[in-house]
């Protein structure tokens, strides 16, 4: 390679020193978030990560290890929801499958999101999980929306046996009128 093109000037902001040190405070606080959040369970990672979650998860460099062994997941789940129309008729979304190339990332992005809205400790998620969904109509007179978690036990590996799903309603939230929005800041069930 002849160096054409090339340059070792690493640019205006990094020739300064505002620049080098915004660098450096993003990198030390992306390895403060990996440490704290890949730590072995203990008092200290309990304490700390609660409060990195929102973050690590919104910049994505989220990371969960439980399909790994010793521990192997052993329910897969989905979440649902019925939407309900003005007219009666009721419809099943779904969050978003990806089409056979690119869309296998998207796909993960949602089943990631699946994986957390599911649980009973992430309840602050479901009402604007129903409240997005709603959004997903915009054209038809929503009455109510029904947030389902679905669940199937994984068989043992090797065993071609398939299991049932099991449906349970997480949440619901009911509108008057197509206009309706209520504050997706109000605590969920309120």
């Amino acid at each position: 390679m002849d160096g054409e093109g090339y340059t070792d000037d690493p640019g205006w902001f990094l020739d300064t020193r505002l620049g080098r040190f915004t660098l450096s405070v993003i990198a030390v606080g992306f390895v403060f978030f990996l440490v704290i959040w890949n730590m072995p369970d203990s008092e200290i990672r309990d304490r700390l990560r609660p409060r990195i979650d929102e973050a690590v998860w919104a910049i994505g460099i989220g990371q969960d290890w439980g399909v790994f062994a010793p521990n192997p997941v052993s329910v897969s789940y989905r979440v649902e929801a019925d939407v309900v129309f003005a007219d009666g008729s009721v419809e099943r979304y779904e969050f978003p499958d990806g089409d056979p190339f690119v869309g296998a990332y998207r796909e993960f992005r949602w089943r990631k999101y699946e994986s957390r809205v599911r649980r009973d400790e992430n309840r602050r998620r479901w009402r604007p999980t129903a409240l997005w969904i709603k959004e997903r109509y915009p054209d038809r007179h929503v009455t109510r929306v029904v947030l389902i978690r679905r669940t199937r036990e994984v068989p043992e590996p090797g065993r071609n046996e398939v299991t049932a799903w099991e449906s349970e309603e997480m949440f619901e939230i009911s509108f008057a009128n197509p206009d309706d929005r209520p504050d997706p800041y109000e605590a969920a069930g309120s």
